[in-house]
């Protein structure tokens, strides 16, 4: 059904439960962003704020929201609902703003040594029961799609990490792989170098770098 508040048409329990987590306020949406990991609106009640995200198959996401709570800073779950034929994850606001956020006025090289930094920090969390992915010899636990948009800062600091969905133990390559990509990406090559050395990685060549970067396929 479409809400005549937001404009925005979604099933009626996921607009319930949106209206109860922003205390019964009329709601006001605006579109967030869509990525091949599914549809964000942010909606918007008179004092919080909550996120619907729209996909298919978002279960494991929903999983690892309630698992990482209390081991890495990511959005507290409201709830997981079914409709239209897709999957709605609703969660509350974070602080911060992603890294890929004009307001941050880094440059890219500050931006990829701090990337680098957020990431040797994460990859140092202990994951010991952690029910996703594969424990394997210098697996740790990674973000799975560890990009700047995913990444949120404030006042410098980590402050919260989206789109959790493939985290879980693994082979800590595949992080690395996803940031040498998106700083290409976003700023151009010539940079993955200052990322991996502020993560603490050994010396890599040009050739090397590149086949790390192409071992994110997006």
């Amino acid at each position: 059904m479409k809400d005549e508040a937001t404009g925005l048409r979604m099933p009626d329990v996921v607009r319930a439960a949106a209206r109860e987590a922003l205390g019964g306020d009329d709601l006001r949406h605006e579109f967030a962003w869509m990525s091949w990991a599914g549809t964000v609106w942010r909606l918007e009640g008179k004092t919080r704020v909550v996120y619907v995200k729209r996909a298919a198959h978002l279960e494991g996401e929903r999983d690892r929201l309630a698992w990482l709570g209390g081991r890495w800073p990511v959005p507290r779950l409201i709830g997981l609902f079914h409709g239209f034929g897709d999957d709605w994850l609703l969660t509350h606001a974070v602080r911060g703003q992603p890294l890929n956020d004009r307001s941050i006025p880094w440059t890219p090289e500050a931006m990829a040594t701090r990337l680098g930094e957020i990431l040797r920090g994460l990859h140092s969390t202990d994951g010991t029961g952690c029910p996703f992915g594969e424990a394997g010899p210098g697996h740790v636990l990674v973000h799975g799609d560890y990009c700047l948009p995913n990444v949120l800062v404030e006042g410098g600091e980590l402050s919260a990490l989206v789109d959790v969905g493939g985290a879980g133990l693994g082979d800590p390559l595949v992080d690395l792989a996803a940031g040498v990509w998106t700083l290409q990406y976003n700023y151009g090559p010539g940079h993955a170098r200052t990322f991996l050395d502020s993560y603490g990685w050994k010396p890599m060549t040009d050739s090397e770098i590149e086949k790390l970067r192409r071992r994110y396929a997006r």
